[in-house]
């Protein structure tokens, strides 16, 4: 099954709960998969032609429609109830709808597989109501309630599949269950979204992109893993997805990296599998791992932190099972140390993937992002999005003022300052201009705190060390005071690289001065 059962989360139907159960048992008698669209959004369930589970055998790909509730239809016009609960009445009915999808699905397959060869069927699922025999449909094209048990419906999937297979009378040709897999593995098999802003986590899916989806499948085929990639590529998202699955494939996993804060992140969201979520500077003592993740690895590949990965997993980083994640721009410079050589060594007994799309940020901001800082962010993928805007105060008391109106202008915009984050680019926040602000001091803008969660209606102020590795909707940076100094520029490009939506930058005079004269510089 695609996803995995114990990765389907909820499901709004209880019918297709009830069937996605069964089929999760059912053998097909020869090697098979089963596609479910439960964590499709509903424009891509529609784009997927509304496909509820599609199964894949070596000789036949077969749509499964279910209906659950009750059906009827009174002069040829069809009333049922959809997955998201809402009635419908149609003209076309469940066996129309469900060849529909089959058609649909063959035409986009053959335009990417011409050679294609497999029988397409389809059969429709009423695990609530039966059926009638009518001269709608074939007996074998209709199961009921009646085979809503393993044995029964392993049964009536292998009579619908040779029903559907008699239909066709050429040979199937070597390769098409594979090839058809790789098309559509990625169609369906989404992963959680993280929400790095808040300890809850948003209810939907992503859909990877083609790069992230190969570094997902390599890592199920490769012992090592190095995958680089610059800031909002997905990094974290797929550091959590390779532990996950190297988990519930029943390996001890250790995922570690830096920041306490983003191993809490990952720690929540892994909370249904066993996997050992460690800060480093948490003691990890026992026994070596079978699997090491590490993310944000560019602030561990020095030689100490190596030589202690080395006793972490089994086999040590030559021969052990392992994935780094890491970001070759400008964040070597918050935690740690960065060795190149180092580097260079451990990326070489390794697969090697890179990230060529920016997941996170907009256009402008990505744009932004590598004028300012020189960093390779790759290709924006989320959209244009809102100019960035900046603001030139000549002190603290500017920015505090500059800070306040812009906090009143996104409330205005209805904007939940929950959903806010300010960050310093100085040593503290105690030393920061945005303590001095009318916010700060109403409690409308307070220090992040890790063990307290965020509260609806305050924004947070953190460091950059603070929110390293994390994101949120609305970003604004303050206290830019100088960027010529590798740390401020590595704090620079760390800060403008969190948010998903709008960034908003309150730029010193010496700093002004100095980000222009170096753009200035690039474009001669």
């Amino acid at each position: 099954m695609i996803p995995a059962p114990e990765r389907f989360g909820h499901i709004e139907s209880r019918a297709e709960a009830r069937v996605a159960g069964l089929l999760a048992q059912v053998d097909m008698g020869q090697p098979a998969t089963c596609f479910y669209s439960v964590h499709l959004p509903r424009h891509e369930y529609k784009r997927m032609a509304e496909i509820d589970f599609l199964i894949i055998t070596n000789d036949v790909i077969l749509v499964v429609e279910v209906k659950g509730g009750r059906l009827a239809r009174h002069d040829g016009v069809w009333t049922f109830t959809d997955r998201y609960g809402q009635t419908h009445e149609k003209r076309e009915g469940p066996f129309d709808q469900a060849r529909t999808a089959m058609f649909a699905l063959e035409n986009s397959l053959m335009r990417r597989l011409p050679a294609l060869s497999t029988p397409f069927g389809a059969v429709v699922v009423t695990p609530d109501q039966a059926l009638e025999s009518d001269l709608e449909w074939d007996p074998a094209e209709h199961i009921g309630p009646a085979a809503m048990t393993v044995s029964g419906l392993e049964k009536a999937l292998k009579k619908a599949s040779s029903f559907w297979r008699a239909k066709t009378h050429r040979p199937v040709r070597d390769g098409d269950h594979r090839e058809v897999l790789s098309i559509l593995r990625p169609d369906f098999d989404w992963i959680p979204r993280l929400s790095l802003m808040i300890p809850s986590y948003e209810n939907d899916y992503l859909h990877l992109a083609r790069e992230q989806y190969d570094m997902l499948r390599g890592s199920e085929v490769n012992d090592r893993i190095f995958c680089t990639g610059g800031a909002g590529s997905g990094k974290t998202l797929l550091a959590v997805e390779t532990a996950r699955r190297a988990a519930q494939s029943g390996a001890a996993v250790l995922l570690t990296c830096r920041s306490p804060r983003v191993v809490d992140v990952m720690r929540r969201s892994l909370s249904d599998v066993r996997v050992v979520c460690s800060a480093w500077s948490d003691p990890m003592d026992g026994p070596p791992f079978d699997v090491l993740v590490v993310d944000e690895a560019q602030d561990l590949l020095n030689v100490d932190d190596c030589l202690r990965l080395d006793q972490l997993v089994v086999g040590g980083l030559r021969a052990g099972r392992w994935r780094m994640f890491s970001d070759p721009n400008n964040q070597t410079n918050i935690h740690g140390s960065f060795d190149p050589d180092v580097y260079r060594e451990v990326a070489s007994h390794a697969s090697q993937y890179k990230l060529p799309y920016n997941c996170r940020n907009t256009s402008a901001i990505v744009t932004q992002t590598q004028l300012m800082t020189h960093a390779d962010l790759g290709v924006a993928r989320v959209g244009e999005g809102p100019a960035v805007v900046f603001e030139k105060p000549s002190a603290d008391a500017d920015t505090a003022a500059l800070l306040d109106a812009h906090l009143r202008k996104l409330r205005r915009d209805e904007i939940d300052l929950g959903e806010v984050v300010v960050i310093t680019l100085r040593d503290s926040t105690q030393v920061s201009a945005a303590r001095q602000t009318k916010a700060f001091r109403a409690g409308q803008l307070v220090p992040v705190d890790p063990d307290t969660d965020t509260a609806k209606g305050v924004a947070r102020l953190a460091t950059v060390q603070d929110f390293k590795g994390l994101e949120a909707q609305h970003v604004l940076v303050v206290d830019i005071d100088e960027v010529d100094e590798p740390i401020a520029r590595s704090r620079l490009y760390v800060a403008m690289t969190r948010p998903r939506i709008s960034l908003w930058l309150a730029v010193g005079p010496l700093a002004w001065q100095q980000l222009t004269a170096a753009l200035q510089e690039n474009l001669r």
